[in-house]
């Protein structure tokens, strides 16, 4: 009988110890660690894991990188990820988030002397900013519309403000209801586009310029059409 209950209360141990582990095993499989870096970028090693529930306080900041200390150990981290931490105060979060805004991105809205509206975006890619337009000439016997893509290079900046920019894009041409802005034949057309523009930063979100731009279908009737066009851009 003695045997049967110690028996039994090994048993019992065991399957304790056993849930005990797999709660501490559970646990820490869902563990969230935020990783930080050696530098302000992607491309440089994690050399340090915290919990949500660290206690970190930012030292220095450096575009959207921050770089952050428990006291003991240091590394960067993307501002975006600042709310993964628990522990960090949200008025000086968002105060750190709203200091890197706006980002690289912006919206675009234009008008043009071939009596067309264009809306586009802008943004960074490999080092470079590219962009995508839409334009259309809604009315009349020269209806049209251009899809482009391209990429945009600052050659000149006199002050902080103020930038002069070439750019460089393939299009895809379409006329409208019989016109023949861009083909005899009245069929869509591949185009090149060269530009050049100056922006003027109005303020922190918005920015005014103007663009000219020479567009060549590369068919052959070889068409070119010019344009000078007033551009409000949002940066995001």
């Amino acid at each position: 009988m003695q045997a049967t209950r110690l028996f039994s209360l090994l048993v019992k141990v065991v399957l304790g110890l056993g849930l005990n582990m797999l709660v501490v095993v559970t646990a820490t499989s869902e563990q969230v660690y935020i990783g930080l870096r050696n530098g302000p970028s992607d491309a440089f090693p994690v050399i340090y894991e915290v919990t949500p529930y660290r206690q970190l306080d930012v030292i220095l900041r450096r575009g959207d990188w921050v770089k952050a200390t428990d006291g003991r150990s240091s590394g960067w981290l993307h501002v975006d990820d600042l709310h993964l931490l628990e522990t960090f105060p949200r008025d000086k979060l968002w105060k750190l988030v709203n200091e890197t805004r706006p980002g690289p991105y912006r919206l675009e809205f234009s008008t043009s002397s071939l009596q067309s509206f264009s809306i586009g975006g802008l943004f960074p890619a490999f080092d470079q900013t590219l962009f995508a337009r839409y334009s259309r000439a809604p009315k009349g016997d020269t209806s049209w519309s251009l899809a482009q893509a391209g990429w945009l290079n600052e050659f000149a900046r006199p002050t902080d403000e103020l930038t002069f920019s070439w750019s460089g894009a393939i299009g895809y041409a379409q006329d409208q209801q019989g016109s023949e802005f861009w083909s005899s034949e009245q069929e869509p057309v591949w185009t090149g586009i060269l530009g050049v523009e100056a922006m003027w930063q109005a303020d922190r979100y918005f920015e005014l310029g103007a663009r000219g731009e020479a567009a060549t279908t590369l068919n052959n009737d070889m068409a070119t059409h010019r344009s000078v066009s007033l551009i409000w851009r949002l940066r995001l």
